[in-house]
């Protein structure tokens, strides 16, 4: 049972006090999601509210499907147009014990939110509460998942052959890190000049409309990132967003956060959007343009082999990319492998003049002199 709500007074000074100790927290190890959490066959949660309703309990998920291991954090991502609502979650076994989650919202309604365990097993359990809701609204939940706090452990690899190296190889166009206002990174990033091996993601999240709007989600995700999941800078080396727009991430030729244990050599390449049920969002033409021009741009710089791109499941078990996002490798790979044909040069058809030609006056007296002698003019 949920316990008792803190007069509305004193909740905003314990939740803001309780975000205040997530965001002190120690640092967390670099990586990716720990265990995506599914409610039945659901996964992500999406439900409509309305203004003036007076159930305190607006959803219950019920029990989760169990995580593969021991959790004792819980993360949460999403939409809420309005703030009147909370969060409470409680892990299934041994005994539920709810905890109010620690919210930090964006103006814009997008949100994550946190919990903190103790180390077990077990399934989660979440509800969303009614804190005073002013107006209909859908709330949504792209992500929900647990982990464990741990050092990530790298295996050194060795790259594999490169092909030539062009130090002067032209990049696309990219919105760099001054344009979507990022935050200095928290801790110094350690370096990793020479990438061998390209990485496909998705945000799970907002599937952006304008440009505007993927820089606005490009600050969310590096508050999420750093805040949220106590990493030094956002994950992802490059964002592509629908429109086909290239935004700068973490920068090329330091250590990404992205392929846990797998970081190593490795630029992250995410595209905005969910694209994968329930939600199917659409790879579009001009972003699959934009990451084939980036992709080129890595392999020519850097020598990397096209054969390398691979999805983040083909690293660990994660919908990501997403069912939608994931057969278009094979489609990037060739085309990394083929730079763009130069344009046919089409041949122009003899010009027409405008007007007739002058009668030839001279030809024709040339003949006539030819064909008499004696003749003048």
């Amino acid at each position: 049972m949920c316990p008792k709500r803190s007069t509305p007074s004193r909740r905003p000074v314990r939740v803001s006090l309780v975000l205040a100790l997530l965001l002190a927290a120690p640092t967390l190890r670099a990586g990716d999601l720990g265990y995506e959490v599914t409610f039945g066959t659901r996964r992500g949660v999406h439900f409509q509210v309305s203004a003036g309703t007076t159930s305190r309990i607006l959803y219950d998920s019920g029990p989760s499907t169990q995580p593969a291991g021991d959790w004792d954090t819980l993360l949460i991502q999403g939409v809420i147009p309005d703030s009147s609502v909370r969060f409470m979650a409680a892990r299934t076994a041994p005994a539920p014990v709810w905890i109010e989650l620690a919210i930090k919202r964006f103006p814009n309604g997008r949100f994550w939110a946190k919990g903190l365990f103790p180390k077990g097993t077990g399934g989660l359990r979440l509800r969303v509460v009614n804190d005073g809701v002013k107006v209909d609204h859908e709330v949504t939940l792209y992500s929900v998942e647990v982990f464990a706090d741990g050092p990530e452990v790298t295996t050194p690899q060795s790259a594999p052959a490169r092909g030539p190296i062009d130090p002067d190889a032209s990049s696309p166009t990219v919105h760099g890190r001054a344009e979507w206002r990022a935050l200095p990174p928290r801790n110094p990033l350690s370096p990793d000049p020479l990438p061998w091996r390209i990485t496909l993601h998705h945000t799970d999240g907002r599937y952006t409309a304008s440009l505007a709007q993927s820089l606005e989600e490009t600050r969310f995700i590096q508050d999420f990132h750093q805040n949220g999941r106590k990493w030094s800078d956002i994950a992802y080396h490059y964002l592509v967003d629908p429109l086909g727009n290239i935004i700068e991430g973490r920068p090329l030729g330091t250590l990404g956060a992205h392929t846990l244990n797998n970081n190593e050599g490795n630029v992250g390449i995410v595209l905005l959007g969910e694209y994968h049920p329930p939600k199917n969002d659409q790879p579009t033409a001009a972003q699959l343009e934009a990451v084939i021009s980036l992709g080129r741009f890595l392999v020519k710089r850097f020598g990397i082999d096209p054969a390398s791109l691979k999805g983040h499941r083909d690293y660990k078990k994660t919908d990501c990319p997403g069912d939608l996002a994931y057969p278009k490798l094979d489609e990037l790979r060739r085309a990394f492998e083929h730079p763009p044909a130069p344009p046919a040069v089409k041949k122009r058809a003899p010009l027409k003049p405008s007007i007739p030609a002058a009668p030839d006056w001279d030809g024709q007296l040339a003949r006539k002199k030819a064909a008499n002698p004696s003749a003048t003019r």
